[in-house]
């Protein structure tokens, strides 16, 4: 048998001190600086459906409390596109600047988030040794390097690259009777779709002395947004 139950709130002096218990009766409000809306009913509230909207469309999205999974985010397709290559082998040794892993099989691991156009974000052409990207945005190169270097106490230029040009260059120091030496780089570049992007490696001495790539170096773009 169902029992008919009054409900009951804190009342608050006028000082805002908790005053007792009392019943919650037809028309009371709870104040809203205690924590109440101040209103008895939704129909107080003036809430309609009609006027409950969303500022922008969401669609193709499902949330869960694991995680998230939708088409774009601020136009960044989710996960975000990657594209990751390492050396299998030792490259080419050579006094001229060459492409990161000229010379040498690749692996290659690439996300499978696909652009409007339909094609892979970004992918590593291993005939030209560089990244192709099929979306604008901006984007975000890692590297690993064992450069080995016949040149003793002088500096390889490792250098991002988009569409031939230089972008970003840094000239740490080789040894080479201690070679190889592990370098990093790092480096943040604007892309338009099409563009392709790489990292070289020379020496920079002249063009007298050879260095190359040993197996285990790699490169990895991604695009941030």
């Amino acid at each position: 048998m169902s029992t008919s139950r009054i409900p009951i709130y804190i009342g608050f002096d006028s000082t805002n001190t908790p005053s007792g218990l009392n019943v919650f009766g037809v028309g009371d409000t709870i104040p809203i600086y205690n924590g109440g809306t101040g209103v008895t009913s939704f129909a107080d509230l003036n809430l309609h459906c009609s006027t409950l909207g969303a500022t922008s469309s969401v669609s193709a999205t499902y949330v869960s409390s694991t995680y998230i999974t939708a088409s774009a985010f601020n136009g960044v397709p989710y996960p975000p596109p990657f594209s990751y290559v390492v050396m299998d082998a030792a490259g080419t040794n050579t006094t001229n600047e060459q492409n990161f892993s000229t010379g040498a099989a690749v692996t290659t691991t690439e996300s499978k988030t696909y652009a409007s156009s339909g094609s892979n974000d970004i992918t590593w052409d291993d005939n030209n040794k560089y990244f192709n990207v099929s979306s604008a945005g901006t984007y975000e190169i890692f590297g690993y390097f064992l450069i080995d270097s016949a040149g003793q106490s002088d500096p390889v230029e490792i250098t991002s690259t988009k569409n031939g040009s230089d972008v970003h260059i840094v000239s740490p120091k080789q040894y080479g009777a201690t070679g190889p030496n592990e370098n990093t780089f790092h480096s943040v570049l604007t892309a338009a779709a099409g563009d392709y992007i790489t990292v070289t490696i020379h020496m920079d001495d002249g063009g007298t002395k050879t260095a190359h790539l040993e197996s285990g170096s790699n490169l990895m773009l991604r695009r941030i947004l």
